[in-house]
């Protein structure tokens, strides 16, 4: 399944953070939570692994209009469901032992009051803007360059950076 733009920087910042990056991890809704007489599919944009952490993270290019509230419990209802999934399946409940789980939406385009609500329920609320403006300056020093870059957009942005096609605002 191809991912949004939102998912595709995430997954790049987050790998050039060090972090180990697991996508569209497919779960089933339990009815109970759902109350739904049909469970339903949901899928974890992305499982983003480190030593110590385990960051379940939700990509967004926009949080919707619906209400404020509306939108915070639907994610937080979302990340619970995440949540359980994780500790349950056997498979990835040996990834996330002895890790702190953490919540966290990549968004391009929210809402304050939104992100108030969220950050309110622990789930950290990171710009796609701040996203990429840290991985190009990550670019910019040697020590995350591997010379020759096996991703595409990594290459290209690198390349715009040693053209110096990218200037500062």
């Amino acid at each position: 399944m191809s991912l949004g733009y939102v998912e595709e920087l995430a997954v790049r910042y987050f790998r050039k953070k060090g972090y180990l990056v697991h996508t569209n991890i497919w779960f089933q809704l339990k009815k109970e939570r759902t109350k739904k007489k049909v469970a339903g599919w949901s899928d974890i944009d992305m499982l983003a692994l480190s030593k110590n952490d385990a960051l379940i993270v939700q990509c967004k290019s926009f949080l919707g209009t619906k209400k404020s509230e509306s939108i915070v419990k639907e994610l937080i209802a979302w990340f619970k469901n995440a949540e359980d999934y994780l500790e349950t399946d056997s498979h990835w409940k040996q990834w996330i032992e002895r890790r702190t789980l953490k919540r966290c939406l990549v968004v391009d385009i929210s809402v304050k009051k939104t992100e108030t609500g969220l950050k309110n329920e622990n789930v950290e609320v990171v710009h796609y803007t701040s996203l990429l403006t840290d991985l190009i300056d990550m670019l910019k020093t040697s020590e995350i360059r591997k010379g020759k870059e096996d991703d595409p957009i990594i290459r290209l942005l690198c390349a715009l950076i040693d053209k110096k096609l990218l200037k500062k605002k």
